[in-house]
């Protein structure tokens, strides 16, 4: 633990009003404004996909809270005078973070909905590497505002990734038995 409370206080060694601000803008994608916008964006073009996304992230968000009430580890600020909490206040625990959580959610999602519509190997890895990227810009957000330890973001990520996986996975084999039964009931 120690080397994470290092890691905080070396990332806000370097603050700035440009850091500060920028960082709580990037937290923000990362939260209920994030969800409602893409939700929003899928209901416009993937009606299903948001159907798939929202269950998928209401399943994150009561693992993350579950997890946030079992292990009760306290934030970073609460724990070192050496770490400032920066921008908005936040109370409960850390472990894991919701908002790698929310935007593992996001990025997964994003990216399974771009890759159906762009086809080009190199599209799809712009694509992969720009999710990437905003997951990354988040989880270092939440540790440089002192709200969360490498372990909490990490965790969030892991969490949110794996039950994304299982939801997506569930969505193709919830399609795939829809399509048979279509094919059997039209060949009747």
């Amino acid at each position: 633990m120690d080397f994470e409370i290092k890691l905080i206080e070396f990332l806000q060694a370097g603050r700035s009003t440009f850091f500060d601000v920028s960082f709580q803008v990037i937290s923000a994608l990362a939260s209920v404004v994030g969800v409602v916008v893409f939700s929003l964006v899928l209901l416009l073009f993937k009606r299903k996909l948001c159907f798939w996304y929202l269950f998928s992230y209401g399943f994150v968000y009561l693992a993350v809270s579950t997890l946030k009430a079992t292990c009760q580890r306290i934030r970073p600020f609460n724990l070192s005078e050496n770490i400032a909490n920066i921008g908005d206040v936040v109370h409960g625990f850390s472990f894991p973070s919701g908002h790698a959580a929310c935007a593992t959610a996001l990025a997964i999602f994003l990216a399974y909905f771009l890759f159906g519509m762009f086809k080009k190997k190199s599209s799809r890895v712009y694509i992969v590497l720009s999710c990437v990227l905003y997951v990354g810009l988040v989880c270092l957000s939440r540790m440089y505002l002192g709200k969360h330890y490498l372990t909490d973001v990490l965790g969030g990520v892991f969490v949110s990734a794996v039950i994304c996986a299982l939801g997506l996975l569930l969505k193709y084999f919830v399609e795939r038995k829809k399509k048979t039964n279509e094919v059997k009931n039209g060949s009747k």
